[in-house]
């Protein structure tokens, strides 16, 4: 293997590690779930085009995903669909439009985050 395949393997680990999102299944749910801020985007394989590709950018969250064909005890009507917990708790719920289109701005979950932060120290 020359030095340059071993350095393209190495970044394409590295990136996969630091921005590759947690994928868990529904057996983990209530674990992952249970305790701080998390967000969870529920997406399927039809829908991978709008899928929500700045997920791993939010700050001060635990961030994961699961298929919905593991996710049926969450009652998901269109994907793909963010959810918000709060110490094991369904804080609010983002839906994708009509168009399976998922419309609700990184600014705006950002924002729902800074808030339940802030909420701990009242």
């Amino acid at each position: 293997m020359t030095l340059l395949s071993k350095i393209l393997i190495s970044l394409f680990v590295f990136c996969q590690i630091s921005y590759g999102q947690d994928f868990i299944g529904g057996d983990d749910l209530n674990s992952k779930t249970g305790s701080g801020i998390v967000v969870l985007e529920v997406w399927a394989e039809f829908n991978k085009a709008n899928e929500v590709s700045w997920i791993n950018e939010l700050k001060d969250c635990s961030v994961y995903r699961i298929n919905l064909q593991e996710a049926s005890s969450l009652n998901i009507k269109t994907v793909p669909t963010v959810i918000i917990y709060s110490s094991g708790e369904e804080y609010i719920r983002y839906k994708a439009n009509i168009m399976l289109e998922f419309d609700t701005s990184k600014k705006d979950i950002q924002k729902t985050i800074s808030q339940l932060v802030l909420s701990k120290f009242n």
